[in-house]
């Protein structure tokens, strides 16, 4: 039987290998089901080499962990699967209540709580413990019986009022646990020598892993991680509040090889220029939290420097607790070698490398806008309702803007070029819409209009926050405006702060005139799509009202354009 525990051993260390390896998400459940498998599956080996009762009792209670903590932490990743949170607190407490458990599970031969009596004989060749339960022991078995109904109560749950999540792997998961539970419930009233819980374990996780991987790898964490490699980030330093080193990544080591003579918990004296500089400008957050709330984001630059031939920047962010308590810094660079080289080359030169540098340039913009696109685009394939609305909009802005140009409204070419570059992210606070709102088959709730248009609001910030510093300031404000007051209404009536009038700024009346076309001619998952000449008919009759009047005339002289546009796109 040794072998027979060394294989479901390796098994399980073959299993975190390859969640280390191929994991999207990093499920802290995830890791410590597998951790637990691994510690269990070693006390049971253990146990069928043991040849003495003090040996035997030492490898049961280790090959308790399993029976005790991975119940709880199986639950955990239940929850996760059907995308629903418990607080951190608790998660705590229920853990801290497995850990009284083990406890007296710990007390085995060394009194009556969990084991009565125990005493040992060998059955072909393999130590079989013979046990009086204690009254503890009942709580162990029943905090496992617990964590399968309160996983089979979320899956119920889930299952009925959840949209967001495939059926297939919450279902897969619960059937899962119950042939676990059922092969264990079936080895005790059978009552043979040797535990299934092993392999039993292994094949819980292994076939787990397919519900679990296809539920992870189409989450935005997939998304996110393109996301963060446009936007260049390339490393990471913490401090705590005494300014003592408390990590780094690869990254950040490779910037600056230093940080790894420190330990954690030293204070870093003598290091290169750079890097101190970087360090004291922790100070200059220290003076403005004096002036700010425990709920204020706050974060200030790190001016550019040239380390190794490459140009950084970046910025300083300070670590809360969920209460708001100041727990520490962390530094986060950038690589914008391109950026500053361009820069560089401007100055330096003149006629000669203009071209050069108009290239560059162009380049960046191009990654910029890439960026956006590609957040933006994440947003909508998250959004069941609204697909290829982003490029529609865009393109719709952009068709509107022609005619702009020569309304003699005063808007300037360059100001509708910010319009422009600012349409794909009108939309790009739904990120922070929760899924089971955004991905709704059908009219919303009013209580789930309300967190829908929360949208702009967040929108708003993130805007503000991706391109303050890294954009020229009229294109910051420009975006910032589209995105925050696109579902304004000229009479007061939109949201989110009811403006009315010239009151809501001009390149969000603009956009908001190409985001309800697109709206009506679209089929959505609540409505068949209007005809062109439906759709100019609410548009002539809300002008005024929902629309600026002078901006919906010259919006209608586009119809030959749009109708175009989208009948092109159609094929």
């Amino acid at each position: 039987m040794e072998y027979f525990y060394l294989i479901c051993l390796l098994v399980a260390i073959g299993m975190l290998i390859w969640l280390k390896i191929f994991d999207v998400r990093n499920s802290i459940s995830q890791y410590f089901n597998l951790i637990i498998i691994i510690i269990s599956s070693f006390g049971y080996f253990l146990l069928s080499i043991s040849r003495t009762l003090e040996e035997a009792l030492f490898s049961q209670i280790i090959g308790y962990v399993g029976g005790i903590f991975f119940p709880a932490f199986y639950f955990f990743l239940v929850l996760e699967i059907c995308h629903l949170e418990l607080s951190e607190l608790i998660k705590i407490i229920l853990v801290l209540c497995q850990v009284c458990i083990y406890g007296f599970v710990c007390t085995m031969g060394r009194g009556e709580l969990f084991y009565k009596s125990v005493t040992m004989h060998i059955h072909n060749g393999m130590v079989v413990l013979d046990k009086v339960y204690g009254p503890m022991h009942i709580f162990a078995i029943g905090s496992m019986y617990l964590y399968f109904l309160l996983s089979f109560a979320a899956v119920i749950y889930t299952l009925t009022k959840k949209k967001s999540v495939e059926r297939k792997n919450v279902i897969t998961m619960l059937v899962l646990m119950a042939i676990a539970i059922g092969s264990y419930s079936l080895e005790k009233i059978i009552g043979i020598h040797y535990t299934v819980i092993p392999i039993m374990f292994d094949v819980l996780m292994l076939i787990a892993f397919i519900p679990i991987y296809d539920s992870n790898i189409y989450t935005v964490y997939e998304n996110k991680n393109i996301i963060n490699e446009q936007l260049s980030q390339v490393g990471f330093l913490t401090f705590n509040t005494k300014k003592k080193y408390k990590g780094c990544d690869r990254d950040m080591e490779r910037i600056f090889p230093e940080l790894s003579q420190y330990n954690l918990g030293q204070t870093i004296s003598g290091s290169s220029p750079n890097l101190q500089k970087i360090i004291d400008g922790i100070s200059d957050i220290d003076e403005m939290l004096k002036t700010h709330s425990k709920k204020d984001h706050i974060h200030i630059p790190v001016e550019a420097f040239l380390q190794d031939g490459k140009y950084y920047d970046g910025m300083i962010h300070i670590l809360r607790s969920p209460l708001g308590k100041l727990k520490g810094y962390t530094i986060e660079l950038r690589d914008n070698t391109e950026h500053y080289k361009s820069l560089a080359l401007k100055e330096r030169y003149n006629d000669e490398l203009a071209k050069e540098v108009e290239e560059k340039t162009s380049k960046i913009k191009s990654i910029q806008e890439k960026t956006i696109l590609g957040m933006a685009q994440m947003v909508e394939s998250r959004d069941l309702s609204t697909g290829g609305h982003i490029k529609r909009t865009s393109d719709v802005v952009r068709i509107f803007a022609k005619k702009l140009v020569d309304a003699d409204l005063g808007l300037t070419p360059d100001f509708l070029s910010l319009v422009i570059r600012s349409a794909p992210m009108h939309d790009l606070g739904k990120i922070g819409v929760d899924d089971a709102v955004l991905r709704k088959q059908g009219r919303f709730t009013d209580e789930e209009y309300d967190k829908m248009k929360m949208h702009s609001e967040i929108g708003y910030h993130m805007v503000s926050e991706i391109l303050s510093g890294v954009e020229e300031q009229d294109f910051v404000r420009v975006a910032e405006n589209v995105a925050h007051y696109h579902h304004e209404k000229v009479n007061g009536t939109g949201y989110p702060e009811g403006l009315k009038g010239e009151e809501i700024p001009i390149e969000a009346r603009i956009m908001a005139l190409a985001d309800v076309f697109d709206a009506l001619v679209s089929k959505r998952c609540y409505k068949d799509a209007f005809s062109y000449e439906r759709a100019y008919e609410i548009i002539e009759k809300d002008a005024g009202t929902h629309f600026d009047n002078q901006l919906a005339m010259v919006f209608l002289s586009c119809k030959e354009e749009l109708e175009r546009y989208y009948n092109a796109s159609e094929k």
